[in-house]
């Protein structure tokens, strides 16, 4: 914005610094200077106002106000003096507000006007700010808005038809020409100011041609507003259309600045124009803005700069800040915060503020302070993380989805989910009691451009805890199949126990559920499953349940110093019998000296009969004490052939 010296030391009665020094002060403060123009007798400031002070500081009085404080200045504003005539305001003029984002709407009436040029110095300054002067009527109200950061509108009161503004938004397709030449086809959005019959202007953003001020002009409604800053926004924005005003209306003006301005607008007006004001003002102002209240704490103040400033001196600062102070005890102060800072919602906000006022430079830069205090361990994050590390060994992409399920994914796996009261869409009516329900989605659109899909997932799961909604995390995965069932099975069951084992679970079994389904025991408890779907083979482990189990110890063990031995082993058995029972009598007979027990292949068809399998695997023999022989290892298999025999149907294959 443009700001020029020579206005701005208008404002006090002691000189401002020199421009460049005072540029420094700003920048250091307030805003970032961009450039100093000289123009003959003035200087002019380009400074860089942000947008949550545009409210205040789009003018040459916020500006002034900020140099009031950085400097400890005091304002001498100009007196106000209007002289007005017999004839009341209400016999000329009426206005109505039908629309509720107008939040204020003053007017005067000023009568015998005489258009012509404005003075030249104001001329001039108006040019130097970036405005072209067009009259004095036009000339005042922009050099009010350069002044006070309001702006205003006149109307030329004779093309005003039924003699009342209307304050409403716009008929769908109704047309306007504006005072740039350009028409404009509003919508229903646009909030406009109108009289009985046309568009008069575009509320907040410009006027139109119909009661444009020309030569002619004898009298004027001169208008001072206050908007709601979302609707004039996006106005502008919808009709490509940014004016000074909008541009002020959208950073959210101060309300109770439009009597002010008018009023001041008026006695220049009254002074260029010979014009004279009608008795009144009509101001409707429906809810008036009043001054909020904040409670600031001096430990927070200290706190959040890192300093202690003496409670006198941020008294002081605020005072400055134009804040009020209503009451003081020992730890806090009680605030009034004047309507024209309507960016200081909450104490953070007024600490800012006593900061910057008191200088950033003053604050010593240091290092917060560290202090070695132990890091707690946590024992869950410790292991989920560990499970994630062994799934990615073993190939497996992390997948995210999200919480809800739909009638699909309830039907198919028959599930009870706790239903959402108020669901997106159709798909995600339930919360997922399950995680393998979508990662088979997932798995089967991933198929479409994959030979093999593998994937897990850590996340919430939620069921049903009386009249309450409890929930847990799990860990699931899945893999697609390839061509061998069988060795799909086997090798997925595998990673599964790779996966326990790493989390130090070593004492785990698998037992079989129903014939797509074996359960995952832990000391007798169950903490997951294996299934096979249609997609897949897929696990679930409820790691709430396993984290108990889990152990991050590890054991020393010596390697033996004595060769192994590796000896293969087939044989027929019922397809009932599981994998897990074979090993278990295996091991019962191995003496000790079994290291290492391997399934490699599990075959069904018209070979080995209907309701048998045939299942093969290595034994690995070693002794800590010592090297065995052949002999040895052909006895401990003979009694493991025979037990196998005897108790599970064993038939041996040669």
């Amino acid at each position: 914005m443009k700001i020029s010296y020579s206005l701005l030391s208008s404002f006090f009665k002691k000189p401002l610094p020199q421009p460049e020094k005072l540029a420094e002060i700003l920048t250091m403060h307030s805003f970032e200077n961009e450039s100093i123009e000289k123009k003959k007798n003035d200087w002019i400031l380009n400074l860089d106002v942000l947008p949550d002070r545009g409210g205040d500081c789009f003018s040459h009085l916020g500006i002034a106000k900020e140099c009031a404080a950085l400097l400890n200045l005091k304002i001498s504003f100009p007196s106000i003096k209007i002289k007005e005539g017999k004839e009341k305001i209400n016999n000329f003029l009426k206005v109505e507000i039908k629309d509720k984002n107008c939040q204020r709407y003053s007017v005067r009436v000023i009568a015998n006007v005489i258009v012509g040029p404005s003075p030249k110095s104001i001329q001039d300054r108006l040019i130097d700010c970036g405005m072209n002067p067009i009259n004095n009527i036009v000339d005042a109200a922009n050099y009010v808005m350069l002044e006070l950061g309001q702006p205003l509108h006149a109307f030329d009161y004779d093309k005003i038809q039924g003699k009342k503004i209307i304050v409403r938004k716009a008929k769908p397709n109704e047309n306007v020409v504006l005072l740039n030449g350009n028409e404009y086809v509003l919508d229903k959005k646009t909030m406009v100011i109108a009289d009985e019959k046309d568009v008069l202007a575009i509320a907040g953003i410009k006027g139109g041609k119909k009661a444009e001020i020309s030569e002619k002009t004898k009298t004027i409604v001169l208008e001072s507003a206050s908007f709601e800053p979302k609707t004039i926004g996006q106005t502008a924005r919808r009709l490509n259309l940014r004016t000074d005003a909008s541009a002020r209306f959208e950073h959210n003006l101060d309300p109770n600045l439009t009597e002010i301005a008018l009023n001041r607008a008026s006695q220049l007006i009254g002074e260029w124009a010979k014009g004279e004001t009608a008795k009144g003002i009509i101001d409707i102002y429906p809810e008036k803005i009043k001054p909020k209240k904040i409670k600031l704490d001096f430990e927070l103040i200290n706190k959040v700069l890192g300093i202690i400033i003496p409670q006198n001196e941020i008294i002081n600062i605020l005072n400055r800040l134009g804040i009020k102070v209503l009451i003081k005890t020992k730890y806090s102060l009680s605030l009034e915060i004047p309507t024209f800072r309507q960016d200081l919602v909450i104490a953070e906000n007024v600490i800012e503020e006593i900061g910057r006022i008191y200088g950033y430079e003053k604050i010593p830069s240091l290092l917060p302070p560290i202090k070695d205090y132990p890091v707690k361990k946590s024992k869950f994050a410790l292991f989920l993380d560990k499970a994630r590390g062994a799934l990615k060994e073993l190939n497996f992409a992390e997948v995210y989805n999200y919480s809800f399920i739909g009638d699909k994914e309830k039907n198919k796996y028959q599930l009870k989910p706790e239903e959402i009261l108020n669901p997106t869409s159709s798909l995600s009516k339930y919360l997922r009691p399950s995680l393998i329900p979508l990662l088979e989605k997932n798995i089967e659109e991933n198929l479409k451009w994959f030979e093999k899909v593998k994937i897990f997932e850590a996340g919430k799961v939620f069921f049903s805890q009386g009249e309450k909604i409890g929930e847990k995390t799990m860990l699931a995965g899945g893999v697609s199949f390839e061509k061998n069932r069988q060795k799909d099975f086997l090798r997925f069951k595998g990673e599964v126990v790779f996966l326990l084992n790493q989390l130090g679970i070593k004492n785990s079994a698998f037992v079989k559920y129903s014939g797509n389904l074996l359960e995952i025991i832990v000391d007798k408890e169950k903490v997951g499953k294996i299934m096979v779907s249609d997609q897949g083979l897929f696990f679930e482990l409820d790691f709430d349940a396993l984290i108990k189990y889990a152990n991050d110890q590890k054991e020393y063990e010596k390697i033996s110093y004595h060769p192994s031995a590796i000896r293969d082993v087939s044989g027929i058995v019922d397809e009932k019998v599981s994998l897990e029972e074979i090993k278990e009598k295996i091991e019962q007979e191995g003496s000790g000296l079994i290291k290492n027990l391997e399934f490699f292949d599990v075959y069904q068809g018209s070979k080995i009969g209907k309701g048998k399998k045939n299942v093969s695997f290595h034994i690995i023999f070693q002794s800590e004490e010592k090297t065995l022989d052949s002999n040895e290892i052909e006895k401990i298999q003979k009694e493991i052939i025979k037990i196998l025999s005897e108790q599970l149907g064993w038939e041996e294959r040669k």
